[in-house]
């Protein structure tokens, strides 16, 4: 999720990001026994987080230039809420690759 995160500074676009990335994390899934969806979940999570956050992100600068808010004052004011969204998907994947049937054993 984080790596994802990562990528979407250099390539913002969720297609792109996607093209890019899901031919890696597809075997990846496949050979760490996680099953796609889990995969994909990640990929949401990283590119949804990061356009959040990143200055590359057209989206925002917009929006940000049409409230006058500087980047800066942004990054400062939503760096921990970003960070607390991506520890609360890191428990969420956790709880879609352990599930509630592994739990049970």
């Amino acid at each position: 999720m984080c790596g994802q995160a990562l990528v979407n500074f250099f390539v913002p676009s969720g297609s792109g990001q996607a093209a890019l990335t899901m031919p890696i994390m597809t075997p990846l899934c496949d050979i760490l026994a996680i099953e796609r969806q889990v995969g994909v979940l990640a990929f949401q999570f990283g590119d949804g987080f990061g356009k959040m956050l990143i200055p590359t992100s057209a989206v925002l600068m917009g929006v940000l230039g049409a409230a006058r808010l500087s980047w800066g004052i942004w990054f400062r004011w939503a760096w921990r809420f970003i960070l607390l969204l991506q520890v609360i998907g890191a428990l969420f994947l956790l709880a879609a690759i352990y599930g509630p049937n592994t739990w049970l054993l």
